[in-house]
């Protein structure tokens, strides 16, 4: 890419503050919380932060990432993010182990390893993250943390005390027994790692979410993993750009400045960032936009390379549009049901956008009738019922995730294209032709697998390809004749109608024709 390279560079230049001396000091670790779907993530964070955000999700399931900074009683701080756990949302935890510079593998002292469970330790070790278990609800009549230890060995998770190093804590989140315990080992792990940050750079980090305001426009949250950012300031993630007027901490605080670690906001983009993307802050407006013009002409070069989408015969294609109320929440759905794509329907998201679902949705999907619109925490506006043909459209709102996933799954069943399948039945080996006259052939075998029956579609195979078809018009065994014939091994003489010539060493299959 004739670009790239010129881009990298302008960005390394300025993300530099013109300087004889860096001042590199300690940063505070960004801790993301690891785990399976109701294993206690938002309970531990709630009572580390002593507020509550769990009774206001939709099914008491994190739906989105959030980010907070906790200052603790010994001066140190914590940012936390807090990923959803739900398997839907695997995008959006592989963004925040990807941001995260130490990990807490949240474990259910009653349920022990779950599937999430295993999802994150897969994104621990992938993105080589310290971490530490943190076994919860120990509380409960049924705990049983040296289950969950052993559990832990299967997945190459070596505890202390069970063969390895990784640290670990008992704790009860919602009582708060051990928590302390457990920010004290961050910390610890914290030091070990000697995380650090030049204040003296131009801010980079990443976007953790964004979201359109209709009376304040769109935002971010963003989480600084190097330098500091101060207003009179631009900046970048890929194609869009802010000034840094409107600067807040996570509580939606107006600051002037923020360093390294921290999480903040900015108001005032031209468009929704993309989550997960990496943000870098320029001194001039200047500056910014040939940073966003060059990323432009990558992206245009990224493209001229790529063939557009060909739809075999007999696959269904169903366009999808998804709307949601955070851009996070759209990107982590949108993965979801591209994976739900087969070579019998595919999936093909054409617009995420956050926001009500508006007309300029309801004419995109009424450009093709095959469309479906689904909203995740958001309403339709109320004027596209005026649209005409608005009773054609696919619409579908949901509030929670595993619901919007069983729609998908029904669709999928619905528009599918049926397809006549043969089923195998049973399979005979040929051991000798006996005799072949008019339209019929008896030969000598030996039952492969399954059952063979009289009155079966038969496929003669010859080297691994079909030479003919036929009939089984009798079975004998032995001086017996039988209706079916099954066992491995059992010997056999079958009667064919209508085959083709066969030979020895051919195989005989039977088969049923099926519509699935």
């Amino acid at each position: 890419m004739k670009n790239s390279k010129h881009y990298q560079n302008h960005l390394t230049q300025t993300n530099a503050m013109s300087s004889s001396e860096n001042n590199i000091i300690e940063r505070s670790p960004v801790v993301a919380i690891m785990g399976h779907v109701d294993h206690g993530k938002s309970t531990l964070l709630d009572y580390i932060r002593s507020t509550n955000i769990v009774d206001g999700e939709a099914g008491g399931i994190t739906q989105h990432i959030s980010t907070y900074e906790v200052s603790l009683d010994s001066g140190k701080r914590i940012t936390f993010l807090d990923t959803p756990g739900h398997a839907a949302f695997d995008t959006m935890r592989h963004r925040g182990g990807t941001i995260a510079d130490i990990a807490i593998l949240i474990v259910s002292a009653e349920d022990s390893v779950k599937k999430q469970t295993e999802h994150a330790i897969e994104v621990i070790k992938k993105n080589n993250i310290p971490y530490i278990v943190a076994i919860n609800k120990i509380d409960k009549p049924n705990a049983n943390p040296e289950k969950v230890k052993t559990d832990l060995l299967e997945h190459g998770i070596y505890v202390e005390g069970y063969g390895g190093d990784v640290p670990f804590n008992l704790i009860s989140a919602k009582k708060g027994d051990g928590v302390d315990d457990l920010l004290e080992s961050l910390v610890l792990l914290s030091e070990l790692e000697e995380f650090t940050g030049d204040t003296r750079k131009l801010a980079t980090g990443y976007v953790v979410e964004s979201h359109r305001d209709p009376k304040q426009g769109v935002s971010a949250t963003l989480v600084i993993k190097n330098g500091s950012i101060g207003k009179g300031q631009f900046v970048v993630v890929e194609d869009s750009i802010t000034p840094t007027r409107m600067l807040q901490d996570f509580t939606g605080k107006a600051i002037d400045e923020a360093h390294f670690s921290t999480p903040i906001t900015l108001v005032g983009f031209d468009k929704l960032p993309a989550v997960g993307s990496r943000f870098s802050t320029f001194e001039t407006k200047k500056d910014a936009e040939e940073a966003i013009a060059e990323f432009k002409d990558i992206v245009a070069e990224i493209e001229e390379q790529q063939t557009l989408l060909n739809i075999p015969e007999g696959v269904a294609l169903i366009p999808v549009i998804i709307k949601t109320d955070v851009a996070g929440t759209g990107e982590a759905i949108r993965e979801q049901i591209e994976a739900m794509t087969t070579d019998d329907v595919i999936f093909k998201v054409v617009k995420v956008e956050t926001g009500a679902i508006n007309e300029s949705d309801a004419k995109l999907a009424l450009s093709d009738p095959n469309t479906v619109i689904v909203g995740f925490h958001v309403d339709e506006e109320a004027a596209i019922k005026n649209l005409n043909n608005y009773e054609t459209l696919t619409i579908k709102t949901f509030n929670i995730i595993y619901k919007l996933t069983e729609w998908f799954e029904e669709l999928y069943e619905e528009r599918r294209i049926k397809k006549e399948v043969d089923t195998a039945l049973g399979e005979l080996k040929v051991l000798k032709v006996f005799s072949s006259q008019k339209n019929q052939t008896l030969v000598g075998g030996s039952v492969a697998s399954g059952t063979l029956s009289k009155k079966e579609s038969c496929k003669i195979i010859r080297n691994n390809e079909l030479v003919g078809t036929g009939t089984v018009v009798a079975i004998q065994q032995g001086k017996t004749a039988v209706d079916k014939i099954s066992g491995a091994g059992t010997e056999c003489g079958i009667m064919i109608e209508n085959a083709s010539e066969i030979l020895e060493k051919d195989r005989i299959q039977t088969f049923v024709t099926e519509v699935k």
